[in-house]
């Protein structure tokens, strides 16, 4: 993951990553990139003031939450989660950092699942590790 985010970016200042698995590889890459980490989570989960943005899923909705002062314009920020699987949370989670007025270089994740067409709806540069077509 690293050596993607260094050859898909120029400039990051800040990872971010999605509750909970996506804590597993977030922390890491921004000790290594020397960057912010920057948690993404369900509503209430935070302390402080945060931003927030609802989205759909199959059975309903759902609350994403970043700490309100976490970013700020301008911001180059690289998102990252273990599933890319219908898109929504990914597409929730940019633009939650857009919201703030900071760009989103990179999605990064671990497993995507071709079939579910979850890249076609998220609407940033993405990079998977891992593809398992079958459904």
């Amino acid at each position: 993951m690293l050596a993607e985010i260094k050859k898909k970016t120029t400039t990051v200042n800040a990872v971010t990553a999605l509750e909970s698995r996506g804590f597993l590889f977030g922390p890491y890459l921004a000790m290594k990139l020397n960057v912010p980490f920057i948690p993404l989570r369900k509503k209430g989960k935070l302390p402080g003031e945060c931003v927030q943005t609802t989205y759909a899923l199959e059975y309903g909705h759902d609350v994403l939450e970043m700490q309100k002062d976490a970013l700020k314009a301008g911001d180059n920020v690289v998102i990252v989660d273990d599933l890319l699987a219908t898109g929504g949370t990914m597409n929730a989670a940019i633009k939650l950092i857009r919201s703030t007025q900071a760009e989103v270089v990179l999605c990064m994740v671990a497993i995507e699942l071709p079939y579910l067409k979850g890249r076609s709806r998220v609407d940033a540069q993405c990079h998977t590790m891992f593809q398992f077509d079958d459904e």
